[in-house]
C-alpha cells in the first residue's frame, strides 16, 4: 500500500509532539484564494448541498487528480474534546463543535478561533453534546432591514442558532418528545434524547410560496415509552422581539404520522417502542418537494408490532413542504416469512448512512443510501420503486442486535460536468463474516460502484476500520481512516492512492473539499461499538475520573492545503 502504511504511527506521534510545543495552533501556510465556481466554492452544510452528495462540482476546487499529489499541512486547530462533526466552510471561515459542548468558529486562512460558544444541555447525550455538523445559511434580519448570517446545529437534544458573525446565541428550540411532566416523572433515570443528525437547509416551495427550512433527525435510542423520535421541519424567523424558531412538522416513522405546529413536538409523549430513531441525516430534493431519510432498527420489534406501529428500519420519503409521507422502503418488512423478516429486523441493521439524491446518466432521479446491512440502495425518488442494490461488503453483526459494520459513514455521489452521477464511493466499518463465502469480502474498504448498474468498478483496502463519510472533488476521492488515523485520496475512476497523510486524532467526520484546502475533524473518543457494549458508562467514566479520554488525546480540526497555495517563505 505504500510507505506510510508502515509509518503513519511514527508520524503522527512526532507530529503530535510538535503541535503539543507550539501550542493551541500550529499555523504552517496561508489561505490561497479559492477558486470561484457557478456555485460558490463554500461547503455550507454536511454533504455540502441538501442532496447530500458529498461531491464537488467540477471547477469549484484547484484540487485534481494531478495536484493531489500535492497537498501539504496547513494548520492543526486544537479542541478540549472529540470533533466527529465535519466543518461547514463559508468563506475564510469553518463552523464545527466538539463533544464537550463548545463551537468554534475558525479563520481557514491561520487556524485560530474567531468566537467560541459554550451550549448547556441537561439531556443525557451517548455521543457528546455536538456529535454532528452544522449548517451556515443567510436570512432575513428585520432589525436592520438586510440579511444576517447563521450557523445551524444540533446540540443536547436542541437545535442552535447563533449570529454566524458574533458567535451570539439567537435561538434554540428543544426537540425532546416528552412533556414537562414526563421529564419530571424520569428525572431520576433519564432517557438519552439528542440530536445526532446534521440539519439539511432548504428552500421549498408549497401551497404559500417558497420558505427555507431545516431539516434534522431527532433520537432516542431505541427506548420506549419516551415518545415519538423521527425527522423535523423547522423554520427560523426573525422578529421584533428577536429570533425565533418554529416548528412546521413533525413526521414519526414509529406511527407514520406526521404532526405540525408546536404542539407536534410532544404528541405522544410517553408512548410508541422507541422504533423511529434518526441518526442520520436527510437529503432534500427542492425542485421535487421530495425529502428523503433513514431510520435505524427496532430493539422491541414484537411489542412495536402489537400495537400497530413500524417495527424495523427503512428508508423513508415525504413531501418537502408539509412532510406528508410519499413511500417507505423496509429491507426486512419486504421479506418472504415471518422468521425471516424478525431476524433481519433484530440484527442492528440501521440506516445511520445519509441519503444522497442525484440523477443517473438517462436522466432518473434517484435516492440512494447504505445501511449497516453492506447494502446500498437505490429507489426511484418519486415512488421508491427498486432500481437497483448492491451488498458492498461484509456486515459486521457482532451478536443478535448488535451490528458494527456496513455503511455507517456515508457514501458520496461523483457527478461529471453535467451533474450525472458516474459512481457512488464509500467505505464500511468492521466486518464480521457470518459464513465461509463472506470471508473473501471481510475487509474494511472503500468501493467504487457504477451508479447506473451498482456493479463494483474496484475496491481499495483501507488499513483499517471507517465511520467517516467519504467526499469527491474533482474526480479524487477523499477517505478518513477511523481507526489507523489517515487521510487517503484516491483516484475516483480507478481506485488507485494519490496521496496519503497521518491524521491527529482518529477522525470519523468528513474531509471538506473549499477552494484550494481540505478541512477534516479529529477525535473519536468513543463509537458505536463501545457505546452499545459500555451503554453511558464509559462516557461518564472518562469525564468524572481523567476528564478528556485516551482514545483521542488530541482532538481538533486538521487542514491541508495545495504547495502551490503556500506563501513564498
Amino acid at each position: 500500500m505504500g510507505w506510510w502504511r508502515g509509518n503513519r504511527v511514527r508520524a503522527a506521534a512526532v507530529l503530535a509532539g510538535a503541535l503539543a510545543l507550539a501550542g493551541t495552533v500550529v499555523p504552517i501556510g496561508a489561505h490561497a484564494a479559492a477558486e470561484r465556481c457557478p456555485t460558490g466554492a463554500d461547503w455550507a452544510q454536511y454533504g455540502r448541498s441538501p442532496s447530500r452528495t458529498f461531491d464537488v462540482p467540477v471547477g469549484c476546487t484547484s484540487i485534481s487528480a494531478v495536484t493531489a499529489p500535492t497537498l501539504v499541512p496547513k494548520w492543526f486547530f486544537h479542541t478540549r474534546d472529540s470533533v466527529t462533526a465535519s466543518p461547514a466552510v463559508v468563506g475564510d471561515t469553518a463552523y464545527v463543535g466538539s463533544w464537550d459542548g463548545r463551537f468554534y468558529a475558525i479563520d481557514t486562512r491561520t487556524g485560530t478561533a474567531r468566537w467560541t460558544y459554550d451550549i448547556v444541555t441537561a439531556t443525557s447525550y451517548a455521543f457528546g453534546k455536538i456529535p454532528s455538523s452544522a449548517a451556515v445559511t443567510r436570512l432575513p434580519d428585520v432589525t436592520t432591514g438586510g440579511t444576517r448570517l447563521v450557523v445551524i446545529f444540533g446540540g443536547g437534544s436542541s437545535v442552535w442558532a447563533l449570529d454566524a458573525t458574533t458567535g451570539k446565541l439567537l435561538t434554540r428550540i428543544d426537540l425532546d418528545p416528552r412533556t414537562p411532566a414526563l421529564r419530571a416523572k424520569q428525572a431520576g433515570d433519564p432517557p438519552v434524547v439528542e440530536v445526532e443528525s446534521s440539519p439539511a437547509i432548504a428552500t421549498v416551495r408549497g401551497p404559500g410560496g417558497p420558505r427555507k427550512l431545516v431539516f434534522v433527525g431527532m433520537d432516542v435510542h431505541n427506548q420506549a415509552g419516551v415518545g415519538p423520535a423521527g425527522l423535523v421541519a423547522l423554520e427560523l424567523k426573525s422578529t421584533p422581539a428577536g429570533w425565533a424558531w418554529s416548528l412546521v412538522w413533525k413526521n414519526a416513522p414509529e406511527t407514520g404520522r406526521t404532526y405540525s405546529g408546536a404542539a407536534g413536538i410532544t404528541a405522544g409523549s410517553g408512548t410508541g417502542q422507541g422504533c423511529g430513531d434518526v441518526w442520520s441525516s436527510p437529503a432534500v430534493d427542492p425542485g421535487a418537494n421530495v425529502l428523503v431519510y433513514g431510520v435505524g432498527n427496532c430493539d422491541h420489534v414484537a411489542a412495536a408490532r402489537a400495537a400497530g406501529l413500524h417495527w424495523s428500519e427503512a428508508m423513508i420519503a415525504v413531501r418537502a413542504d408539509t412532510g406528508a409521507p410519499l413511500w417507505r422502503f423496509s429491507p426486512a418488512e419486504a421479506l418472504p416469512t415471518p422468521a425471516a423478516r424478525d431476524q433481519e429486523a433484530s440484527a442492528d441493521l440501521d440506516f445511520g448512512a445519509s441519503p444522497q439524491i442525484f440523477t443517473m446518466a438517462d436522466g432518473h432521479r434517484v435516492v440512494g443510501e447504505g445501511q449497516k446491512s453492506a447494502i446500498y440502495w437505490v429507489r426511484d425518488l418519486h415512488t421508491g420503486a427498486p432500481v437497483w442494490s448492491r451488498l458492498a461488503g461484509t456486515p459486521g453483526n457482532v451478536s443478535e442486535g448488535f451490528a458494527v459494520g456496513g455503511f455507517i459513514g456515508s457514501t458520496a455521489v461523483q457527478l461529471d460536468a453535467g451533474g450525472r452521477a458516474l459512481r457512488v464511493v464509500g467505505g464500511t466499518a468492521i466486518p464480521v463474516p457470518q459464513s465461509p463465502d463472506q470471508l473473501a469480502t471481510a475487509v474494511w474498504a472503500v468501493r467504487g460502484l457504477d451508479a447506473k448498474t451498482g456493479s463494483i468498478g474496484w475496491t481499495f483496502e483501507l488499513g483499517g476500520p471507517t465511520y467517516a463519510a467519504s467526499s469527491v472533488a474533482n474526480g479524487v476521492v477523499f477517505v478518513p481512516e477511523t481507526v489507523p488515523s489517515d487521510l487517503v485520496a484516491l483516484d475516483a475512476s480507478t481506485g488507485l492512492p494519490l496521496w496519503a497523510s497521518p491524521v491527529i486524532g482518529p477522525p470519523s467526520s468528513t474531509a471538506v473539499v473549499a477552494g484550494d484546502s481540505v478541512y477534516l475533524g479529529t477525535g473519536t473518543r468513543e463509537t458505536d461499538l463501545e457505546y452499545k457494549a459500555f451503554g453511558l458508562e464509559l462516557q461518564r467514566s472518562f469525564t468524572d475520573t481523567i476528564g478528556e479520554s485516551p482514545l483521542s488525546p488530541v482532538s481538533g480540526v486538521q487542514a491541508w492545503t495545495l504547495a502551490s497555495s503556500l506563501p513564498d517563505r
